[in-house]
């Protein structure tokens, strides 16, 4: 009897389920009452023979079968199980897609997404599993659809067809059919993409980019310690009442330039010179799933992206027209470029927005995403799936997205969200890519070791740095040790009081690195290690200060910040500052202000004018670690020769840097940090200058020659000669 899959005798179900374990086993889950009836297995309609191997009964009273087929399954034939006279299962391509022989066979390292040529255009499509594809065009106006074409299968499961140059321009889906379901879905390599990201474009967007943009080269960096980071939300940039932007919350406001605030101080872009910083790290711009790109609502960073490769319409100045965001974002970097500033891409690869809508599962379902052992989705990212970097085609996608950046976009580093859900082999295959187009262009990420079904030692995690060369971790030991637990809203830190953080401090500030009986060592070296006390996500160090430290006034509460911020600028490794951080930003004690809105995440202007103070402070400590090697060493041999820590008492941190070169005007250099509520007395021999006290930072001494070095409560003082 030919049964087809759609076929049904009966509505009554006897076998729950059908899964391919190997190219030559199933297993099947049969209704206990029908586990003496045969199984009768098809292939493409003709029966197929087999032996069981093994049966058990689950939890639930069903019969599991593993059983062996007579010859090896063909991915692209249709496979079916039925007890005869009831209903036909299609057997899906489940756990196949994980197993080593899957990836031998069908690994693919040719194009995918579009090719343009003088009269057309090749689409490439991966999916072994698929039965057949479309592709589908749709009008750019009206969304109707007015061509489809067939596209062929070819080796190692990737799909093709060749669409005239005519339809450039045009909107495009795939529909695709496997064993699992029949989807219209976005070509995951989509690199133009419509309003909402409800389709994807024929657009070549590596020629209008090039036709567009004349790339300016990038600004020099020599180290990755001469980096100072800043990260900033496209639209808090401009959010706030007293922005003068004529831009809000586009990629042009980024770099707009002649802009005041009420006070008569720098707004926007000269903003950001004036204030010293060496790359801008942007919040997420691959295209996300949570605002709608029309009305720009409601706010969200965009940490659930939907398409990788396409950039974000919500910050376009016409979201509806596709060309918009992408030339739009390469004229913000090229601007940046322009003016010594180099950019940092966020990228949001651990998870997808939707995985059940995503077309990464309809076209090969259960592959990109990692499962628990009992069959359910992992959650380590905690928002729903996390991907499976480890799998040749997901590693690829990686490696392939992160590149076209690099290239098209010309970006200058790489911040990984959640990285400890990627592997090992998947970052340092990152690494050696980018290495191939700039070897300054920055990799770090958030390392943390995550609940995700992945060997602690494959995990590209914080614990795994030393196997992972020039990938750079947060230090959230020194977030911790500076203003207390995250996971704690009411500890204090060493830079509100806490003198217990002062041994993980001591830690930190040396670049986290090993120095003989002196720290115990975290990275390999000072590049590996990303020095900051806050970021977009957690209490702002403000707001911390406000819950930890209730009983003190605001004065006090910002010597604190200063002197944190400070800590941040002046330790071994690559400073992290987030937007406002220099003049003490609030969320309104909001945490996780995701989807907050506007009055919650904007960038206060008005705080600005307010702090002006605090914002000088940090401007001077940026050029003073930008003028001075000592600041910046690159390598743990520098830090245990250059790097010596001073006796002082409990609370109180002393340590002396030497510069790295002769021509530096400071040859010796002392730094005090004071975590105690009392003010504390050096004796000062020799010839020293004092450089930064209190609440002062100056490019010219200070004070010269005291006698003795004052180190007031709760801040930092530096002097050097």
């Amino acid at each position: 009897m030919h049964h087809t899959p759609e076929q049904q005798t009966t509505s009554h179900v006897t076998i729950e389920r059908a899964s391919l374990l190997s190219f030559e086993t199933i297993r099947l889950e049969v209704i206990a009452e029908y586990e003496s009836v045969p199984v009768h297995i098809e292939q493409n309609g003709r029966p197929v023979d087999y032996v069981v191997l093994n049966e058990w009964t689950t939890e639930t009273g069903t019969i599991e079968r593993d059983i062996r087929l007579a010859r090896p399954v063909k991915l692209e034939a249709v496979y079916t199980v039925f007890h005869p006279g009831h209903k036909t299962i299609v057997v899906v391509p489940r756990e196949i897609v994980h197993t080593d022989e899957f990836e031998r066979r069908y690994a693919y390292d040719g194009p995918l997404g579009l090719a343009f040529s003088e009269h057309s255009i090749e689409a490439f499509v991966w999916s072994p599993v698929a039965f057949s594809i479309w592709l589908v065009i749709h009008d750019s106006t009206t969304h109707r659809e007015i061509e489809r074409f067939r596209m062929s299968r070819e080796g190692r499961g990737v799909w093709h067809a060749d669409v005239p140059r005519f339809y450039e321009g045009h909107y495009y889906r795939l529909y695709v059919k496997t064993p699992v379901e029949t989807n219209e879905v976005v070509d995951p390599y989509a690199k133009a993409v419509s309003l909402n990201g409800e389709f994807g474009v024929l657009i070549d967007v590596e020629a209008h980019v090039a036709a567009h943009v004349a790339p300016t080269e990038r600004p020099p960096l020599r180290k990755a310690t001469d980096a100072v980071i800043y990260e900033l939300n496209i639209r808090d940039f401009t959010s706030h009442p007293s922005s003068m932007s004529q831009m809000r919350g586009l990629y042009g406001s980024i770099v707009e330039t002649g802009l005041k605030t009420r006070a008569e101080n720098s707004a926007g872009f000269d903003y950001l010179k004036e204030l010293g910083v060496t790359h801008l790290q942007l919040l997420p711009v691959h295209d996300f799933g949570s605002v709608d790109e029309a009305t720009r609502m409601p706010y969200n960073w965009g940490y659930d992206p939907i398409h990788w490769f396409g950039l974000e319409g919500s910050y376009a100045s016409d979201p509806d027209e596709p060309l918009s965001r992408i030339l739009e974002y390469a004229h913000m970097v090229d601007e940046l470029h322009h003016h010594g500033m180099r950019v940092v891409v966020d990228v949001v690869m651990n998870h997808i927005f939707i995985r059940e809508q995503s077309s990464l599962e309809a076209l090969v379902p259960y592959y990109y995403f990692r499962y628990e052992h009992d069959g359910t989705v992992a959650n380590g990212t905690g928002v729903g799936n996390d991907t499976a970097s480890e799998r040749y085609m997901m590693r690829r996608m990686i490696v392939d997205c992160v590149t076209f950046f690099a290239e098209t976009y010309h970006v200058d580093g790489f911040r990984f969200d959640l990285m400890g859900i990627h592997d090992v082999e998947t970052m340092n295959q990152v690494r050696a890519s980018l290495d191939k187009i700039d070897r300054s262009i920055l990799i770090y990420g958030e390392g943390w070791d995550l609940a995700t079904p992945l060997s602690p030692s494959l995990k590209a995690s914080s614990h795994n740095a030393a196997f992972m060369p020039r990938i750079g971790h947060f230090n959230d030991m020194m977030r911790d040790a500076l203003k207390g637990s995250t996971f704690n809203d009411r500890e204090r830190g060493f830079v509100s009081g806490n003198e217990w953080r002062e041994w993980e401090l001591r830690e930190c500030i040396t670049g986290a690195v090993q120095i003989p009986n002196v720290t115990v060592g975290r990275f390999p070296s000072p590049q590996y290690t990303i020095n900051y006390v806050e970021a977009h996500d957690n209490y702002t160090t403000y707001d911390k200060l406000l819950l930890s430290c209730e009983d003190m006034d605001e004065a006090a509460r910002l010597r604190m910040q200063r002197f944190a911020t400070a800590i941040v600028i002046t330790s071994q490794g690559v400073p992290f500052l987030h937007a406002g951080q220099e003049f003490g930003r609030t969320k309104q004690g909001v945490e996780n202000s995701y989807n907050a809105p506007d009055r919650i995440n904007h960038f206060d202007w008005d705080l600005r004018d307010e702090r002006q103070h605090e914002v000088e402070f940090v401007k001077t400590l940026l050029k003073l670690r930008r003028r001075h090697t000592c600041f910046r060493y690159d390598t743990r041999q520098k830090v245990v020769e250059q790097f010596k820590f001073l006796p002082s008492p409990p609370g109180v941190i002393a340590y002396e840097l030497t510069a790295s070169h002769s021509y530096d005007a400071w040859q010796r250099v002392r730094v005090y940090l004071n975590g105690t509520f009392g003010d504390v007395t050096f004796h000062a021999e020799g010839d020293w200058n004092v450089y930064v006290q209190g609440e002062t930072a100056s490019l010219v001494p200070i004070e010269r020659n005291p006698s003795e070095i004052q180190v007031e409560s709760l801040s930092m003082t530096i002097i050097a000669c």
